[in-house]
């Protein structure tokens, strides 16, 4: 598959190099995580990369753009080397309509520290790196888009593929006789498709736009394959990432009010089948969000409020399978209880782990973030501070950084990741290895 991608790359040198645009670039960096909780790894991850991007257009009727990462190094005690081709994608555009094919990063929805509306776009949630924007992985996609008004653009895109999101799960210590097998990379099958509708609208002072998405949700859910309790003490457990279908609606608005940018959204997220039979299949829930920019002076500030309730909930059962010691005299009670079923025990915790991941272990949640940056010295140095929390898991993350640019071209980031949660919650159990302090030097050109 890297191979085809390589090859789009070189069509691109191909086309006609007359009234062409062709702009090359890129970035080489280096970064190091230290960690700074209680990860048996002091060097939580130490990497190199490089990025090379091509921009060809003749900027009239076509455009292809790929952009191409390499990295080598380790992180969470295992080597990390990869090539990654990024993005790879070529469009033709006229007037009023475009079409355009590849793997591309597709962002929908208009909110910033949670966008429920972004369905196109996998995200590698272990990945460090001082750049989240480096943790979107994009979609092969095929996007027709058509603007009968100037104010209006209408899109229909479709994946005949399923690329899912990298879960934090890898450094989890999971016991010996608890085996997790996740999906990686594009794969191809039934049910593993997705198409959406998004319009928008564009008037004075005020963008909205109403969408739908049809097929695998980017996040895979944990099935349970398998569970032998013949040694009690040691139970083993077989469990597998697989895709589940979602129908999901929204609508979002971005507006200027004064010298504030105010941001909206409402989205109902629906999966298809029967939850109370499958596992893997989350709640459907309804979801909002409430956001603000506000740039006083030389301040940028970011604002945003989240909410969501949980639709047709019911209390977990059981604890999560993921993240807690098994509790051998509540098993060996459980196990005295007339008709129990250690099997179906064993799924409901696999639901139960679900649900933690997928923040749908109450039936309400609400959750705010909030980033301050600083732009000091003419544009060379950058202080920033981003802060999320959820009221209703207290889970935790605060991200201090600074940034400083001796030149243009350089880049030196240092700051750290603090992450905290309640006992048993999501961030309890990430917290040891996730938890560092982070620096890199990058180079663009």
């Amino acid at each position: 598959m890297k191979f085809r991608y390589i090859s789009l790359l070189l069509l691109l040198f191909t086309l006609p190099l007359s009234s062409q645009s062709v702009s090359f670039g890129g970035f080489i960096r280096s970064g190091l995580y230290l960690s700074a909780g209680d990860y048996d790894q002091d060097i939580n991850s130490l990497f190199a990369d490089i990025s090379l991007i091509t921009d060809v257009s003749d900027n009239k009727v076509y455009r292809g753009f790929a952009d191409i990462r390499a990295r080598t190094g380790q992180q969470f005690g295992e080597n990390s080397d990869f090539l990654l081709v990024r993005e790879a994608w070529c469009s033709y555009y006229s007037k009023g309509f475009a079409i355009s094919a590849g793997k591309k990063i597709l962002k929908w929805g208009k909110s910033d520290f949670y966008t429920p509306l972004s369905k196109f776009n996998p995200i590698d949630y272990s990945l460090r790196t001082p750049d989240r924007e480096d943790a979107d992985m994009g979609e092969i996609i095929f996007e027709v888009s058509v603007t009968p008004l100037p104010a209006v653009k209408l899109s229909l895109v479709a994946s005949p593929l399923w690329n899912p999101s990298v879960m934090i799960t890898k450094p989890l210590k999971l016991g010996d006789n608890i085996h997790l097998t996740l999906p990686e990379g594009f794969l191809a099958g039934n049910g593993y498709y997705s198409y959406g509708f998004r319009a928008d609208f564009t008037m004075k002072g005020v963008d909205w736009g109403l969408q739908w998405f049809h097929g695998a949700d980017p996040m895979p859910g944990l099935q349970l394959d398998s569970a032998d309790f013949s040694d009690l003490l040691n139970p083993d457990i077989t469990m597998s990432g697989v895709p589940y279908i979602i129908n999901s609606y929204g609508a979002d608005f971005e507006a200027s009010v004064s010298s504030f940018v105010v941001r909206g959204t409402l989205s109902l997220f629906r999966p298809e089948g029967i939850k109370s039979e499958n596992e893997e299949i989350p709640f459907s829930q309804l979801e909002w969000v409430a956001g603000i920019d506000w740039n006083p002076g030389t301040f940028h500030i970011t604002g945003e409020y989240s909410g969501k309730k949980i639709l047709d909930y019911y209390k977990p059962p059981y604890d999560p399978l993921l993240g807690t010691e098994p509790d051998i005299a509540q098993l060996a009670e459980l196990f005295m209880t007339p008709g129990f079923d250690p099997v179906e025990f064993a799924r409901l915790q696999v639901e139960a782990s679900n649900r933690l991941y997928n923040y749908q272990m109450k039936e309400f949640y609400n959750s705010a973030g909030l980033r301050i940056e600083l732009d000091a010295l003419y544009g060379r140095l950058m202080p920033s501070f981003t802060c999320m929390y959820n009221f209703t898991a207290h889970d935790l993350v605060l991200i201090p950084s600074v940034k400083y640019k001796p030149s243009d071209s350089i880049s030196i980031v240092a700051g750290m990741e603090y992450y905290s949660g309640s006992q048993g919650g999501l961030y309890d159990i990430i917290d040891d290895f996730m938890n560092a302090a982070f620096f890199s030097i990058r180079v663009d050109f």
